[in-house]
């Protein structure tokens, strides 16, 4: 009986174990080649969850956008790069964007640029994640 119990104790941690390793390797897709469900300015995406937060939640949340506005901060790291985007009604930032990769292309503050996100939601920027610049 004991051997039983051993027995299924172990298989449960191996079980365990693999469904974990793989869900920490797993890929996160690329926005790439998807169309994007919304294409707006920054100042239009942040003005809509600045006046109504729950509805734009419900609107663009896990929505892929491509959005375009004025570059007031670009961060690289070794491995990734964050850009966020300019709004009017913001009060130092407006939408900011990871990336997975550092940004080869070199971006300049004051530039405009237009961007492809998945949607987050809203902190005091609006939040997009595994961004991608368009050209």
């Amino acid at each position: 009986m004991r051997k039983y119990i051993l027995g299924g104790i172990l298989a449960i941690l191996l079980i365990g174990g693999g469904t974990g390793l793989y869900m920490f390797n797993k890929k996160v897709p690329t926005l790439e080649n998807k169309t994007p469900d919304f294409v707006v300015d920054a100042n239009y995406l942040f003005n809509a969850f600045d006046m109504n937060e729950t509805e734009a939640m419900s609107k663009y949340e896990n929505k892929v956008i491509e959005v375009t506005g004025k570059v007031i901060s670009v961060k690289n790291n070794e491995s990734d790069s964050n850009i966020i985007l300019e709004a009017d009604m913001a009060m130092g930032g407006g939408i900011n964007c990871s990336f997975k990769y550092k940004q080869e292309k070199e971006i300049k503050e004051g530039s405009i640029v237009t961007i492809k996100g998945q949607c987050q939601g809203y902190l005091m920027d609006v939040i997009l994640n595994n961004c991608k610049l368009t050209e």
